[in-house]
């Protein structure tokens, strides 16, 4: 009787250290319980050297912060998750936490986004700010949400986009007919620059220096930033700050994912992912000047400073006339009007 107790005794022990070991154990993923470590997987397809990265990494900081500690995010650059495309499929099914994408990027899933695309849509970075953070930018994000099955948990940036190329400086809108352009794989972006009489050549941002080195394409489209960190100006030799075209970044994280967090983590998300964003934006607009001056005297690139807005205006209007009914014509043009 006594042997039986005993073993019986032993048994139990056994049982609850399993028990307290098992409940020791920090797990990414589950919200439950303040001892769970939750690892978040973000990716976003620029170098190390680039705001996208230092905003990634900022989002990290404030998120553990926020968390004391109990969020982990680790930071995928360069595509190793994938490209923009392949970040907010991935988004969107789980298999990616979270991304930074450009609006042009999850445009299949909720193709009202494409409207961002729209060749001199935003006059200047003020412009952009009063419609992004107001009204127009909340309410884009909520039908995101509740018609592309992504969470969009903030607004950051990629900038105002411009042409280069290898061929001849471009001074007016003429100057694109002919040439193979590399564009995102963005619809409204590509018309744009077919309007203008170039081949647009859809492919992702990281088979473009390659292609552009072995000619497959003459020249490319995108933000200041982009060209000086993917050191474009090396396969490129002429530019032009038209600004044809701005580019919001969207910090997109799975629904279910987010929802699955305790309504701590969640707030802690959301604001680190804001006061990133700011970050990340004045990163984008603070270097902008010093990274056109880089451009021209390290880079070597000749660029064309002051083009005739006017002119490149009224050679993408056939754009307009394509898709505003699509986009519809009165959010067009609340966001024109905006002040």
């Amino acid at each position: 009787m006594k042997k039986t107790f005993k073993m019986f005794s032993v048994f139990i022990a056994v049982i609850l250290l399993i028990g307290l070991a098992g409940c020791g154990k920090s797990t990414g993923g589950s919200a439950s319980g303040d001892s769970k470590k939750i690892t978040l997987k973000l990716g976003h397809n620029q170098p190390t050297s680039s705001p996208f990265h230092a905003g990634a990494e900022k989002f990290a900081e404030l998120v553990a912060e926020k968390s004391d500690g109990k969020v982990k995010v680790d930071v995928y650059h360069d595509s190793q998750l994938g490209d923009e495309g392949e970040l907010a499929a991935g988004t969107k099914m789980g298999t990616v936490d979270i991304s930074l994408v450009a609006t042009g990027s999850v445009t299949q899933y909720y193709p009202r986004y494409s409207m961002f695309d729209l060749p001199f849509l935003f006059r200047d970075y003020d412009h952009v700010d009063k419609v992004l953070q107001g009204e127009v930018g909340e309410q884009l994000a909520t039908e995101a949400e509740e018609q592309g099955g992504f969470k969009v948990m903030s607004y950051w940036e990629s900038g105002f986009r411009h042409y280069l190329n290898s061929k001849h400086a471009l001074k007016s809108p003429e100057d694109l007919e002919g040439l193979k352009i590399r564009t995102p794989e963005w619809p409204v972006l590509t018309s744009a620059t077919e309007t203008l009489g170039a081949s647009a050549v859809p492919m992702p941002f990281s088979e473009l220096y390659m292609a552009a080195q072995h000619g497959v394409v003459d020249g490319q489209e995108g933000p200041i930033f982009a060209i000086k960190s993917s050191k474009m100006y090396e396969v490129q030799d002429y530019m032009v700050l038209d600004g044809h075209t701005y580019t919001a970044m969207l910090l997109i994280m799975n629904p279910k994912k987010f929802d699955s967090l305790s309504k701590d983590v969640q707030e802690a998300l959301i604001e680190a992912s804001k006061e990133a964003g700011d970050y990340e934006r004045e990163l984008i607009r603070d270097n902008e000047k010093k990274d056109i001056k880089y451009l021209k005297e390290e880079g070597d690139l000749t660029i064309e400073e002051n083009p005739d807005k006017a002119a490149w205006r009224k050679a993408v209007q056939p754009v307009y006339d394509k898709y505003s009914d699509e986009f519809g014509k009165d959010l067009i043009q609340q966001i024109m009007d905006t002040k």
